[in-house]
């Protein structure tokens, strides 16, 4: 294959502590600044992922972390906490 195709980029697999599988969309609690802290990955890097915290869209509220020092969030807790939590600021 040429150089500079217009292949698109595979999308690296990252892993979170527990070694499941991370993809876009899914809710992660990750450590900020001694604190516990509950977003969603929006980018998916080559080494880290791209997470939005929620209900914070101030300074600070997008960073990005290992896949390994975060958590997969997923079931009914987790949906009611997004419902109550995606408005604030």
């Amino acid at each position: 294959m040429p150089h500079g195709s217009n292949m698109p980029k595979e999308i690296p697999e990252h892993r979170d502590a527990l070694n499941r599988t991370l993809k876009m969309g899914d809710c992660v609690a990750y450590p900020q600044s001694n604190s516990l802290v509950i977003g969603v990955i929006r980018k998916i890097n080559p080494k880290m992922i791209g997470v939005t915290r929620v209900g914070s869209k101030g300074w600070g509220s997008e960073k990005n972390k290992y896949p390994s020092d975060c958590v997969l969030l997923n079931g009914p807790e987790v949906t009611m906490f997004l419902i109550k939590n995606v408005g604030k600021e």
